[in-house]
């Protein structure tokens, strides 16, 4: 622990007979130490009816969630466990809200793409006539290699959902869209639509393609992609 860091509480150890329990992040001065002492407890394995249920470290001074409060006002300690319960509580609904809105405008995407029209095309001439390639936690990336991933296009008049279909296992018989080297993928494409846009960058986070692909070190053989 950093030695300018916040003075706080910090989860400890957690046993049946007490519950969590919590210790300073890094050391203070006797002096101040004896205003909390009345509030803390020193603590080794000896002191849990049974070592097997601890998790955590159950040695040193340490304090119940119970007399948490008291040590932080005594050491004047500003990052308290109900702050931070509180900050995680706002972290929690910020996240759920982000994960709705995002699955909302991946099932209104879907609603579009699905119904689009699937002309053929070259991935290689729809990358190189692109404005912005949208590459969703980077799957494409990441296992393109493998068979699969998915890509969303921006052209200046189009918008393209391309979904790889190079599974040894996928039909390819589906496929639209030629990937060298590779199986294939499916391809929609929609006159370009700003409403349109502004989803897919709720949907990826705005993160964009890099060009680039996941492949594993070669081991013995001669490698080659899913689906030749």
């Amino acid at each position: 622990m950093e030695e300018n860091a916040p003075l706080k509480l910090i989860e400890k150890c957690h046993a049946p007979e007490f519950g969590m329990l919590y210790a300073l992040n890094k050391e203070i001065s006797e002096e101040d130490f004896e205003k909390i002492k009345p509030y803390m407890q020193h603590f080794s394995p000896a002191s849990f009816d049974d070592v097997m249920k601890i998790s955590g470290d159950p040695h040193g001074w340490m304090c119940t969630r119970e007399n948490a409060p008291k040590v932080e006002e005594a050491l004047e300690i500003t990052e308290t466990l109900e702050k931070m319960d509180n900050d995680r509580q706002v972290q929690r609904e910020a996240f759920d809200k982000e994960r709705v809105k995002k699955e909302e405008a991946q099932m209104e995407l879907e609603k579009v793409f699905f119904s689009a029209d699937r002309p053929k095309q070259k991935l290689s001439n729809l990358l190189k006539a692109a404005q912005t390639v949208y590459d969703p936690t980077n799957s494409f990336r990441d296992n393109n290699h493998y068979g699969g991933g998915h890509l969303f296009i921006i052209m200046k008049k189009s918008i393209w959902y391309v979904m790889n279909n190079g599974r040894e296992e996928n039909n390819w018989n589906m496929n639209n869209i030629e990937i060298e080297e590779a199986g294939g993928a499916i391809g929609f494409k929609i006159p370009y639509d700003e409403h349109i846009h502004d989803l897919i960058k709720i949907v990826s986070d705005e993160n964009e393609y890099s060009g680039e692909t996941y492949k594993e070190p070669e081991i013995g053989g001669n490698g080659g992609s899913c689906g030749i």
